[in-house]
């Protein structure tokens, strides 16, 4: 039941997905594509390392070799990096984490949900605009061949060079598009790689939220995911266990796994891929709304704890200082759970040394 596959993108290529991995990646290490003005300066400079070759006696033949070799330059120059430097993306994309993985996928489903054209779509464009480049070079370096004089050959090279700079900017704008995805992935809220995570688990409205700030050292981080509206907080933690996060997750709702949606795909992800432990939150005084009634916690409970039957697990039952609700009997609370109430501080404290244990236990599963 519990997903075992590498995530995939949609939008990779069949080369990207079957390449073996160099390595783990992260979304930081994604590279900084090029701007248009520095692409184009350094097209420039390549072209303006090409001397006249001495040796052809001829000033014409001369001159028209200087010029499509020039234009050549120019032209290479420019589509080498734009070839590298969506080769490099690829590479990274297709070695990330699995967590890093769905959080990408979901920051780019969300971006073409709010308009953007899909990832695919881009990469193709991309992809013309190199071969445009291309395409535009060789046609100009022909042209430039079958100069006649010294000052044809000087007017076609300068008219070549124009010709690839006109087509690059006309058809830039998958670059620029490249350049903005980039920046919005590697930006991303994500948890510090090799610290360990308590994973907060529950449906919505159940003070997950409340818990994170209650145990965390100093404030915790508050952000917000581009694909929702939700706030996730990540508390850290300096104990003598050491360092370690505590993850706020976007709430299961009571359902089967094919009707999960990607939010609570993320929360599942962060159980599954993260060197995590469990702290399982619930609310069982019936104030958390109808979505979250305590009966329908318990279930969720129960198909987590089937999920994840190895990781390390807390029972929390929040808002301690009210009552169970009518429908919740008190044998139906899993044994063990710790009832905590941020309110007037009930247990806030063992709670944090509880955590600190699952931290302990989970080094040493």
């Amino acid at each position: 039941m519990a997903m075992q596959r590498r995530l995939v993108h949609p939008w990779l290529s069949l080369e990207a997905v079957n390449r073996e991995p160099t390595g783990p990646s992260s979304l930081q290490q994604l590279p900084d594509f090029k701007g248009p003005a520095r692409l184009l300066k350094e097209a420039y400079k390549a072209s303006q390392l090409v001397e006249p070759n001495p040796k052809i006696q001829n000033a014409q033949k001369r001159a028209a070799k200087h010029a499509t070799q020039t234009i050549d330059a120019y032209a290479t120059e420019l589509s080498v990096n734009l070839r590298e430097q969506l080769k490099t993306f690829r590479e990274v994309m297709g070695a990330l984490p699995p967590f890093e993985s769905q959080l990408a996928s979901l920051t780019l489903a969300a971006l073409e949900r709010d308009g953007g054209r899909s990832l695919r779509d881009v990469e193709a464009d991309f992809d013309l605009l190199r071969r445009a480049v291309v395409r535009t070079g060789k046609a100009a370096t022909a042209e430039a061949s079958k100069a006649s004089s010294f000052f044809e050959a000087k007017e076609l090279m300068e008219a070549g060079i124009k010709s690839v700079e006109d087509v690059f900017n006309e058809q830039r704008e998958a670059l620029d598009e490249l350049i903005q995805t980039v920046g919005k992935l590697r930006r991303l809220p994500r948890p510090v790689a090799g610290e360990p995570v308590l994973v907060l688990v529950g449906m919505p409205n159940v003070g997950k939220s409340s818990l994170v700030t209650a145990t965390s050292t100093g404030t915790p981080e508050i952000s917000n995911y581009p694909f929702t509206t939700r706030q996730l907080k990540l508390g850290h933690v300096i104990g003598v266990q050491g360092r370690y996060q505590v993850m706020d997750t976007p709430g299961l709702l009571a359902r089967t796994e094919d009707e999960r949606n990607p939010m609570e795909g993320l929360t599942l992800a962060a159980v599954e891929h993260l060197p995590s432990a469990v702290v399982y939150v619930m609310d069982l005084s019936g104030t958390s709304g109808a979505q979250s009634a305590p009966l329908l916690q318990l279930r969720v409970r129960e198909q987590v704890r089937e999920r994840y039957p190895g990781r390390p697990w807390l029972d929390v039952r929040t808002k301690a200082d009210l009552p169970l609700a009518d429908e919740v009997l008190p044998e139906a609370v899993p044994h063990g759970t710790l009832d905590v109430s941020v309110i007037d501080g009930t247990n806030v404290a063992l709670l944090k040394r509880r955590m600190a244990q699952l931290v302990g236990d989970r080094g040493g599963s």
